[in-house]
Formats: structure tokens, sequence, C-alpha cells
């Protein structure tokens, strides 16, 4: 299934428990499988942007017609909070979905990082390992090291 699909069946579920009287709380899974699939279509939308090679109005559309209905529902799902929720909790929420994602974008800015590193010190290391390779050649060619 893709992203939209999964975040609306999730968005319906959390709908209807509250309409049934069930707590905020009580529906916490399908709120995070919404609150997921909804960072997933935004992704999407990023990347779709971003592309330089995207002449399509077709996909560009699509994309953002998905993210305008996921919003919409955050929407819904912040005036649910609002309403059936703790006092302060939809801010709480935004805090801690903030701090998460800048966690998460720290740690694969440190990833990219690190694997830089790596193949910097491999690129050094062959860069080493060739120079001493030329240096023994021209050594064994001169005559001055002997087999």
């Amino acid at each position: 299934m893709d992203p939209i699909s999964i975040a609306t069946t999730a968005f319906t579920v959390i709908k209807q428990g509250v309409s049934v009287g069930k707590e905020l709380h009580s529906l916490s899974g399908q709120i995070v499988k919404f609150v997921k699939q909804m960072s997933i279509v935004e992704e999407e939308h990023k990347k779709e942007k971003s592309k330089w090679y995207t002449s399509s109005n077709e996909e560009a559309l699509h994309t953002y017609f998905k993210l305008k209905q996921v919003h919409d529902m955050e929407n819904q799902l912040r005036e649910m909070f609002m309403l059936y929720g703790a006092p302060n909790a939809w801010s709480e929420f935004i805090a801690i979905r903030t701090d998460i994602k800048k966690k998460r974008q720290a740690a694969i800015a440190k990833k990219k990082k690190d694997r830089e590193n790596l193949i910097m010190m491999c690129a050094y290391a062959a860069l080493i390992i060739a120079l001493l390779g030329l240096a023994s050649l021209l050594l064994i060619n001169s005559g001055l090291l002997k087999n």
C-alpha cells in the first residue's frame, strides 16, 4: 500500500475511535502509524520537488495533493487532540516530534560524515600504498634495492 492509503486508513480508525469515546492514548498505535506515513508523504514530496529533471506537472500535482490531503488530516488530528486530549497535548506532541526529527537528522548527518571520513581514509591509504609501490619500483629499477 502507498503511504497516503495507510495514513488515510489510520486516520479513519483514529476518527472512529474518538467518535465512540476512546481516549487518544488508546489510539496511539494508529496515531504513530499516521504520523509515520505523513512523514513519508512529506519526504516523497520533497524528493519530487527537488528533482532537477522533473518536468511532469502531473507528478508534481500528484505529490502536492497527497501532501495537502495529509496536512488536512493532520489539522483534524490537531483539533481532536485539543478537544479530547490533555491540555497542551498537541503542543507537547509537536515538541516531541520536532525533537525526534532533529535527532534523526543529526544521526543521518553523522552517518554521512562518518562515511565521508571512511572514504577519505581509504583514499589516503590507497595513495600511500601506491606511493610506496612506486618508490619500491624506482629503487629496484635504479639498482639501489636488490631482490
